[in-house]
């Protein structure tokens, strides 16, 4: 019986394996494609992005100034204070203000001037992080950076 018990854990494990990277392949399959490092530089570099996340969890709002720091502006009305950098291809996250303070990357992708996020790692791997609503220049709605 435990023998059958793992087994079909195994299988669980796979096929949720499976699921989880569907949202990803999709959208390739539809026409997106991955953004190189320097493409997400230029994108989000002082940049006001406003992004649904993936999950439903409502609108947040990001500021990444050039140097770096990043403020971001939660549904919840919380504002975090962190850094981001491009690693290879990857926009990676730190926010040591957050109440879990990780770092996440993200793989972003793009179909005509449409954006979305990737997660890399942990159980939300291969899920939407979230898709871009707007990408504004500046800090216009005057996100604190310390």
């Amino acid at each position: 019986m435990r023998s059958l018990t793992v087994a079909l854990l195994a299988c669980s494990a796979v096929a949720l394996s499976a699921c989880v990277t569907t949202v990803k392949e999709q959208h390739l399959k539809d026409g997106y494609r991955l953004l190189s490092g320097s493409e997400i530089t230029t994108l989000v570099s002082g940049q006001t992005v406003e992004g649904r996340y993936g999950d439903g969890h409502g609108t947040y709002i990001d500021f990444r100034a050039a140097d770096g720091r990043l403020s971001t502006l939660e549904p919840s009305g919380k504002t975090y204070i962190g850094t981001w950098e491009v690693e290879d291809d990857l926009l990676c996250l730190t926010y040591p203000t957050a109440p879990v303070p990780i770092p996440k990357c993200l793989e972003i992708a793009e179909k005509d001037s449409h954006y979305v996020e990737f997660r890399i790692s942990g159980p939300a791997a291969g899920k939407l992080g979230a898709e871009y609503v707007s990408i504004i220049p500046g800090n216009i709605k005057n996100l604190p950076l310390e």
